[in-house]
């Protein structure tokens, strides 16, 4: 089985882009029947979507790839690159131009034809933009379970960006498609274009908020973000339970990749070890802290005696 299919991510990418295709079908054809600008703003953000799920398929096959003499430590990062182009991808496609299509409708007022195609098409996309999102979100709640962290916690903190990319595309995708439904009927209603460009405006803006939001995530975990201090602590903890390892100075950890961390101490030994017993001491609190923790790709423990942390 290859790294792909391995990947949990996988699956919550491949129904969102199944089901942005087709409904970016559907609400083009409604945009260019209806002319309204809340659909065509839609259409333009579920085709920045579906764009954004071949970045994001690339960046799981990519960041899958073992470690070579080129990339020794693997090629994690990969993930946070291609994550970082698809949601500049949503801010350009999907925010900005929906925004500059919402002001030109406020400017040149357009018709609304074909109404209730443009309803019926929003209504569909609402219930294939919700079961994307369901998906999204039970591979959320399991991978946050895992930590012992809600959901909110694990969207703030996850080094994986490729499922909360999808979950925020999807809520962003249901809010926008009911934003859209609200405005043609206002404007059915009123007769008036505004409520629609409006519609357009605040969806390109809501882009544009979780664009940011996940640009500014993979800009941390591209530039090592650390792991937060819990997780830390506990590798802290866990060593110093080590009969041979009496304190450790210094500890760091970042990220390698999703679900990847290395993580580097300088570690005190306990007296009267021999070179041969610090080495096997080593060795096997290396070995038995990566087995009870898979995320740690690389441990690295390096010996310092007591005065240098007594230094520091």
């Amino acid at each position: 089985m290859s790294a792909t299919s391995r990947d949990e991510s996988f699956g919550s990418v491949f129904v969102a882009f199944l089901a942005n295709v087709a409904i970016a079908i559907a609400k083009g054809t409604a945009a260019a029947l209806t002319g309204s600008p809340a659909l065509l703003a839609e259409t333009l953000h579920t085709i920045a979507d579906a764009g954004n799920e071949v970045l994001l398929f690339i960046a799981i096959r990519r960041s899958g790839m073992p470690a070579d003499a080129s990339h020794p430590f693997g090629y994690g990062p990969e993930r946070y690159y291609w994550a970082l182009l698809a949601a500049i991808g949503m801010f350009v496609v999907g925010g900005a131009v929906s925004i500059w299509d919402g002001i030109h409708a406020l400017l040149h007022p357009p018709k609304l034809d074909a109404f209730w195609i443009g309803v019926a098409v929003l209504v569909i996309a609402l219930a294939l933009d919700g079961t994307s999102r369901t998906v999204a979100r039970r591979q959320l709640r399991v991978q946050a379970s895992r930590r012992q962290l809600t959901i909110g916690q694990y969207l703030r903190e996850s080094s994986d960006p490729t499922v909360i990319t999808v979950y925020l595309e999807d809520s962003i995708d249901v809010l926008g498609a009911a934003l859209a439904l609200v405005a043609i009927v206002l404007h059915r209603v009123t007769g008036s274009s505004i409520p629609d460009a409006l519609g357009s405006i605040i969806i390109g803006c809501l882009l544009c908020y979780v664009a940011l939001r996940l640009t500014s995530q993979n800009r941390r975990l591209l530039s090592n973000q650390s792991v937060p201090d819990r997780y830390v602590e506990r590798l802290r903890t866990r060593l110093v339970a080590d009969d041979a390892i009496s304190a450790v100075p210094r500890l760091e950890a970042v990220y390698l990749g999703p679900g990847q961390v290395l993580a580097a101490a300088d570690v005190e030994l306990a007296a009267g070890l021999s070179g041969a017993d610090v080495a096997a001491a080593l060795a096997r609190a290396r070995a038995e802290i990566m087995n009870e923790v898979p995320a740690i790709a690389r441990l690295y423990l390096t010996p310092v005696p007591a005065a240098v942390s007594d230094a520091q």
